[in-house]
């Protein structure tokens, strides 16, 4: 077999650009999808009320050694609320980053970022009829879909 020598010219600038192409679409679109698949370890029965109150509720308690139970029971309901905010407020943030063409506000792209996580916020819950200890709520996507909104508009106000 012939050795016709390395290849040069437009075939190594196009494969290097379609390798760069690719490695820039990974590092663009690979953060909001491992933070999506962080979301769903949330969502495993690890993450269940119990389990977080085992943890949780003694600290709350520490912390608190005068509070009523059914006090500290709110409060670990308001920390697992709170953190369904977070988690999609990230998702949020991290979607916007990948659809958005400029650094000026997009009212259609955060449309569809809202849309992503609200739907995403969805198949979450619909995941935990599947999982033991775990009770999927409509209310939890109407959580996420908050934290997304608020930090949505957060990225509003300090953009413009």
């Amino acid at each position: 077999m012939r050795d016709s020598g390395p290849v040069t010219g437009p075939a190594i600038a196009r494969g290097d650009s379609m390798a760069n192409g690719w490695r820039a679409s990974v590092w663009r679109v690979g953060p909001p999808l491992v933070w999506m698949a962080v979301i769903s370890g949330f969502s495993t029965s690890l993450f269940s009320a119990a389990r977080t109150g085992e943890v949780i509720l003694p600290m709350l308690h520490w912390l608190l050694p005068t509070a009523q139970p059914a006090s500290l029971d709110l409060l670990h309901e308001g920390i697992r609320k709170s953190a369904h905010l977070f988690e999609y407020g990230v998702l949020a943030v991290l979607w916007y980053r990948v659809l958005a063409h400029s650094k000026h506000w997009d009212a259609r792209v955060a449309g569809m970022v809202l849309l992503i996580a609200v739907s995403y916020a969805c198949v979450d819950e619909f995941h935990q009829i599947f999982v033991p200890g775990r009770t999927p709520a409509l209310t939890d996507v109407g959580w996420d879909g908050t934290g997304a909104a608020i930090t949505l508009v957060a990225r509003l106000a300090v953009s413009g």
